[in-house]
């Protein structure tokens, strides 16, 4: 009981049973609920009030000790003795714990890991959701400092000042994105998730806001990997994972009191930086050895899109030993010219219930689904599910944005901004072309610019033509496009021309189907080297209808139909091009007499277990862990249509990524086909390989790059593609090289037809380095060497070059 008095200095030093100094233990004074650490000599400091107090006195370790201690008039000096505990360390514990008592915590921390991921089986809760963009244009220097005669030349007296000051805070809140989101989170082990999204409403845009989908990036820090898909290339190893000792360093920087627990704040820095490693804070709460809060930074070069990215969660407890997360925040930003896109994300959970008994089959493959009715939730509603308000300038833009929405929803806004648009001026007659739109039907027709009449082929030169297309889209996600040309070729007055239709018509199942009647110049091989493409031995004429349809029969299964009637024609009477005249054998066009050909084709495709999410009116497919399945059947049909030709063909493929950790993703597919029956097959039909370009690297999944030649098959033949990109792993932890940014891949290919026993096999090894075009655009620039060999020709290298722009819907490289 505290006496009356002035309050008093206590000092002095904790030490072990053998006189050494314990580093950074703990002091906490009970009836007071005050306490202070120890620094790094074991020396503590402490004021308080005269009184009798019971001091406990605990560390890492060591068995926590209380003592009476009596507080009167005068400073005390007091030394405390603790003992080591009777938990035997290992050798490494001992010599981690020398340097900073962080990894006796770290390693208990890391023991309790199974445990902590154990305790929940289940669980279903509420989450609230917002994210929020601001994007800030930074002012050139012009800008900035505007002198004098400027200020003078550009004032409009016609604007007020009042005015001005309007327009231009209207334009700071068309620069602030935000989307609020109800979610309903069902969960169990090891990793079912189903989301249901029960209330939705976007203001501007959601392209660079974080909204994250709970089976794709889960945030669990008690997995050894945290994977991070469409934020990072490769997953993020955690600070408490089973080889985080190896990844990061450690030290204590504070010990905490919070509602009468003791918290550790620990600093994590990682031993190098990675791509697959984070620096940042964790808290760990004493005696259960679980997080309390943690917040953590990834690397740059490790993210897709971003230019940093920040994790925050807080934890609370809801029974003995148990903490959730209560809630997760994202920082992120990247900036583009003078523009910066910052973003927050924030994640409020409530309604916590655990070990929820879910009925059979409850999870599967949809893991996300969203209704009309969360679309149309009005205000009232959302001011009552926030369980944060929205700030002074999210205030202001929802405001601003509705009243806008409010006027471009006006029957008089659309037919002005229609007839607007639908002015013709001379720059679109002459460049552009000329546009006409229906805003109430969601419709538009299209015209080309007097330019847009002029085009070129391979076989004849310079043509002449016009080309009219006319499309519309539904709200319920359908649309349908059609096209019209004709055009005549100035050296030989052929006409050519045909149209166009194709329509999706069952968004959810991804149906569409299509029409293409016409006359062209079709490639024989239109997949060739770039080269190739060039010459008129890769051309026929070709009169023809084509019908296709595409549509996924369930889950994953896809299947796709295609036919096509057509007149078959040499090119050889055609006159050959004056522009391609002096670079090209023209003289090589194949010949053959006309015919008709009648052939039909089947595809087949299967992802098992594909994930996918549910909208009103469309699916999202988010992919699968297991490789696709793939089928195909040509056939010509003899004697159908006046059809000469007559043959099957078959082929049998697999397509798979597979993840390895933060070793890098790896990719593969697989071809195995022949024709099953020969018995009217016709040069055009062949199966053929591509040639390779010189120095010009092509998609390593589907070609080869040391091919001189390309190649056909008629009986078996066999492909197979295999790519690996280490996305850092090799070369992230050479400092000189890392400043590159720099990343290395490795892959082979191989190939063996049967009829000409032919082999020929490859391997190639590069560096690739990813370049910024946009705040979400990305260029990856690639450097290859390729090593091969075949069985008719001697070993060669040669050196490749490739470009790539990333996929923004899909966030992922074509190769």
């Amino acid at each position: 009981m505290p006496l009356v008095g002035h309050a008093q200095n206590i000092s002095g030093r904790i030490l072990d049973e053998n006189n050494n100094a314990v580093p950074f233990a703990n002091i906490f004074v009970r009836e007071l609920d005050i306490g202070t650490s120890a620094n790094a000599k074991g020396e503590y400091f402490l004021t308080i009030d005269p009184g009798v107090y019971h001091v406990a006195i605990s560390s890492v370790g060591y068995e926590s000790t209380q003592v009476e201690l009596v507080v009167s008039d005068r400073p005390i000096k007091r030394d405390f003795i603790i003992r080591s505990s009777s938990v035997e360390l290992n050798q490494i514990e001992i010599k981690v714990r020398r340097r900073d008592p962080a990894y006796e915590i770290i390693q208990r921390t890391i023991a309790n890991r199974e445990k902590n991921l154990s305790l929940i089986n289940s669980y279903r809760a509420n989450v609230y959701l917002k994210a929020n963009e601001v994007i800030d244009r930074k002012k050139r220097k012009r800008e900035q400092e505007p002198v004098e005669d400027d200020i003078t030349s550009k004032k409009d007296d016609t604007i007020s000042p009042l005015e001005a000051a309007r327009k231009k805070e209207e334009a700071r809140l068309q620069n602030i994105n935000l989307l609020e989101m109800q979610v309903n989170i069902n969960f169990q082990n090891p990793h079912k998730y189903k989301e249901e999204r029960t209330a939705y409403k976007l203001y501007g845009t959601k392209d660079g806001l974080f909204v994250p989908v709970f089976s794709q990036t889960d945030f669990n820090f008690y997995h050894n990997l945290v994977h991070l898909k469409g934020i990072a290339e490769v997953p993020l190893i955690s600070p408490i994972s089973r080889t985080a000792l190896l990844s990061y360093r450690y030290k204590l920087e504070q010990t905490l009191r919070e509602n009468g627990q003791t918290v550790y704040k620990i600093r994590v820095t990682a031993r190098k930086a990675g791509d697959a490693t984070c620096n940042g804070i964790l808290f760990i709460n004493d005696s259960t050895w679980n997080i309390n809060r943690i917040e953590v930074t990834i690397h740059k070069g490790a993210l897709k899109f971003y230019d940093d990215f920040t994790i925050r969660q807080t934890y609370h407890q809801i029974d003995t030993g148990l903490w959730i997360p209560s809630r997760q925040e994202f920082d992120y930003q990247t900036k583009a010219g003078p523009k910066t896109f910052r973003g927050n994300t924030v994640l409020v959970y409530s309604d916590f219930v655990r070990d929820v008994a879910f009925p059979p089959k409850f999870f599967g493959n949809e893991v996300s689904v969203i209704t009309q009715d969360a679309f149309d939730r009005d205000s009232s509603y959302w001011k009552r599910a926030r369980p944060e308000p929205l700030t002074e300038d999210q205030k202001k833009m929802i405001g601003y944005r509705d009243s806008v929405d409010a006027v471009h929803k006006s029957k008089k806004y659309l037919d002005s901004m229609e007839a607007k648009f639908n002015k013709v001026t001379l720059g679109e007659l002459i460049y552009s072309g000329v546009g006409f739109r229906r805003e109430s039907k969601k419709s538009y027709l299209d015209l080309p610019p007097l330019l847009g009449f002029i085009g070129a082929e391979v076989v004849g030169g310079w043509r002449l033509g016009p080309y009219v297309s006319y499309g519309r889209r539904f709200k319920n996600e359908r649309w349908f496009n059609s096209t019209v040309q004709a055009s005549v070729g100035l050296k030989n007055m052929d006409w050519q021309g045909g149209a166009r239709f194709r329509s999706l018509y069952n968004p959810y199942r991804l149906g569409w189907f299509g029409i293409d009647v016409g006359r062209q110049f079709q490639a024989i091989n239109p997949f060739d080297a770039y080269l190739n493409q060039l010459r008129v031995s890769n051309y026929i004429v070709h009169d023809h209808i084509d019908l296709y349809h595409r549509k996924e029969l369930f889950n994953g299964f896809y299947l796709r139909t295609d036919f096509n009637i057509s007149d078959r024609r040499s090119i050889e009477d055609y006159h050959p091009s004056w522009i391609l005249n002096e670079v090209i054998d023209v003289d090589s066009a194949v010949r053959f007499q006309n015919y008709q050909a009648f052939i039909s084709h089947l595809g087949l495709s299967y992802t098992p277990f594909q994930k996918f999410m549910r909208e009103p009116n469309r699916k999202v497919v988010l992919g699968s862990k297991y490789p696709t399945l793939l089928f195909n059947h040509r056939k010509g049909w003899k004697n159908i249509v006046s059809s000469d030709i007559d043959f099957d063909y078959i082929d049998f493929g697999v397509d798979h990524t597979v993840q390895f950790g933060t070793l890098g993703n790896s990719r593969y597919t697989l071809v195995l086909g022949k024709f099953v029956n020969s018995n009217d097959l016709r040069y055009v039909d062949f199966r053929r390989f591509r040639q390779s370009d010189p120095y010009l690297y092509s998609d390593p999944m589907h070609s080869f790059q040391l091919l001189d030649t390309a190649l056909n098959a008629k009986d078996w033949f066999f492909e197979a593609h295999y790519m690996h990109h280490f996305n850092g792993a090799m070369i992230n932890n050479l400092p000189l090289i890392k400043k590159l940014k720099l990343r290395t891949v490795a892959g082979a290919g191989m190939m063996w037809i049967k009829e000409s026993g032919y082999r020929h096999e490859e391997i190639f090894g590069g560096v690739e380095r990813i370049f910024k075009l946009g705040a979400r655009r990305r260029l990856k620039i690639g450097f290859y060497g390729v090593l091969g060999q075949s069985n008719n020709d001697p070993p060669k290298a040669d050196w490749k070059v490739s470009f790539d722009i990333i996929d923004t819907w899909k966030r992922n490289w074509s190769y």
